[in-house]
């Protein structure tokens, strides 16, 4: 038998190749602390690691080391991950949020700023592909003026989650700003229109990006949020776009996350489809990750 302390230490030793392919950058410090946030209890720190340690089947701490060994993310195990200013509430029902996704999340606030200063009604704005609701979420905490914000998912299991972390983040976010979800493809059925709308849809090609993608997301992260058909994704994005025109007011914008191998063509579609302003932006490794368009009056 050994402490909790000399067993984790050990573990990270004998696991340390697969650990760091897995988790980049996992140290000891981050799983004693990820241990201590799920199972420290009234301990003080020192009494939970100078416990003795029995890795049986029973133990909670043992499915958190073998979790780690099949490489599960992180974020399932302890079923939280951090965005943008908040704790969200994750499974493996919903993608786990990235930090390059909060970047649209700051461009989705300034554009309904701008519409704030534009215009006196209520803003309008829908996340098109939820989630967990990270985007909508935070993009509430953010916007003083009231906000009537939806969200759409085609996965009844994603809505939980989203429904949950609104639920546990309302006091953070303007009492006259509401949020209402919507169980539906893309906008499928959709009647309302929106200064703004943005989205982080299923954008990796399965045959032609599958390569590209960490072994860890394939594996363990919702395949109806990541994955469209080599030769349905310019049809998925044709029908996705004529709703986003449908559904924009004018001078809407629409903000959308994609692959940098396909934002080009994606932008090209939108133009001939009739948006203005087509503009492709790039995320803080340089990478293109985002694009935006209007519709325009007239």
């Amino acid at each position: 038998t050994s402490t909790l302390e000399t067993y984790t230490q050990d573990f990270f030793k004998v696991h340390e190749k697969n650990l760091k392919k897995n988790y980049p950058g996992l140290t000891v410090r981050r799983i004693k602390q990820e241990l201590e946030l799920l199972f420290l209890g009234t301990l003080s720190t020192q009494e939970f690691f100078n416990s003795l340690y029995l890795p049986t089947a029973s133990n909670p701490a043992t499915r958190f080391f073998n979790s780690l060994e099949l490489g599960i993310p992180l974020e399932y195990i302890t079923g939280k991950a951090f965005f943008y200013r908040s704790e969200f509430s994750v499974t493996p029902d919903v993608l786990i949020p990235r930090s390059e996704t909060e970047q649209l999340v700051e461009m989705g606030i300034a554009e309904l700023n701008k519409w704030s200063k534009k215009t006196d009604e209520t803003l309008k704005m829908i996340d098109v592909g939820t989630g967990s609701g990270v985007i909508p979420i935070s993009i509430l905490q953010d916007v003083k003026r009231p906000v009537k914000a939806m969200a759409s998912d085609i996965s009844k299991d994603a809505l939980v989650i989203a429904k949950r972390n609104y639920f546990n983040l309302r006091y953070t976010i303007p009492s006259q700003s509401k949020l209402e979800f919507i169980e539906t493809d893309r906008l499928n059925g959709v009647e309302e229109n929106f200064h703004l709308i943005i989205s982080n849809p299923p954008y990796i090609k399965r045959e032609q990006d599958c390569e590209l993608v960490h072994n860890q997301v394939k594996d363990f992260e919702p395949g109806l949020a990541l994955w469209l058909n080599d030769d349905e994704y310019e049809n998925w994005f044709k029908k996705f776009f004529k709703q986003v025109y449908n559904c924009l007011l004018d001078d809407g914008v629409f903000l959308m996350e994609g692959h940098e191998n396909h934002l080009e063509d994606l932008g090209q579609l939108a133009r001939v489809m009739g948006f203005s302003d087509v503009e492709l932006k790039a995320d803080l490794t340089g990478r293109t990750r985002f694009v935006q368009m209007r519709k325009k009056n007239g």
